[in-house]
């Protein structure tokens, strides 16, 4: 991360006003350690996700480090410096929460719903040297998925979803450069991991069952609370600005 840095010039032209500024940030501590070898630290996401880096940071993206570490050989330098710039995790690591989140992953029904909102069009009037603006609001009807039966705006269209999961293998190419192999999607990550060892965070995603596809959000998945019912739409919805 960069460090913030003054400007003292800009400093004294403000007029002898004396500013303080202070920023933290986690990259830029280092944490103490007496390893000499080679080696990398287990660090630990808040969704309890483990990655080895070799690093020495008290946090690196989102990771908190741990004293917990492995030697690496000279060989393995290559190799982890690809898994920290692909943001790779071992599934080995990370084994009880990949199993945990899978059982949580359970096919579930969305409903679709509608939601109107009011788009205002201005009107500009012009009468001699003076102009004024009027807004006519037009209803305009989207539709997004919900997991709630009992939405106040349910369309009666339904669909059934899954999960899907990608993993990972990396290999070299012809020029000896590490390359990234993605997995055929799948439904259970354990089952694949000697041949696909990894995986990043975002290592599943919704499946439409009923049309056998990604499950798109045409909006958004929940509801926002500033759509306007349509019923709500009256001859009273204008405003007038005079210049």
């Amino acid at each position: 991360m960069r460090n913030l840095k003054l400007n003292l010039k800009k400093l004294i032209a403000l007029g002898g006003v004396t500013l303080v500024l202070v920023t933290t940030s986690g990259c830029s501590k280092k944490a103490d350690c007496n390893i000499d070898t080679y080696h990398a630290h287990e660090y630990i996401n808040s969704s309890g996700y483990t990655r080895y880096i070799d690093k020495e940071y008290l946090e690196y993206e989102g990771y908190q480090r741990q004293e917990k570490a492995i030697n690496l050989s000279e060989k393995d330098k290559e190799l982890y410096k690809f898994l920290d710039k692909r943001n790779l995790l071992r599934i080995d690591d990370n084994i009880d929460t990949i199993i945990e989140t899978q059982e949580a992953n359970q096919n579930f029904t969305e409903y679709r719903y509608a939601y109107t909102y009011l788009q205002p069009i201005p009107i500009i009037h012009h009468t001699g040297k003076t102009s004024h603006v009027s807004f006519i609001f037009v209803p305009h009807t989207h539709y997004s998925w919900t997991r709630d039966a009992n939405h106040s705006r349910l369309t009666g269209e339904t669909r059934e979803c899954t999960y899907e999961y990608t993993s990972y293998k990396i290999e070299k190419d012809e020029h000896g450069k590490y390359v990234l192999i993605p997995s055929p999607e799948h439904k259970n990550i354990i089952a694949t991991k000697d041949e696909f060892p990894y995986i990043k965070e975002d290592y599943y995603k919704v499946i439409n069952l009923t049309d056998s596809c990604d499950a798109s959000y045409e909006d958004m998945e929940t509801d926002d609370p500033e759509h306007i019912e349509e019923e709500t739409v009256t001859e009273d919805n204008s405003l007038s600005l005079t210049n």
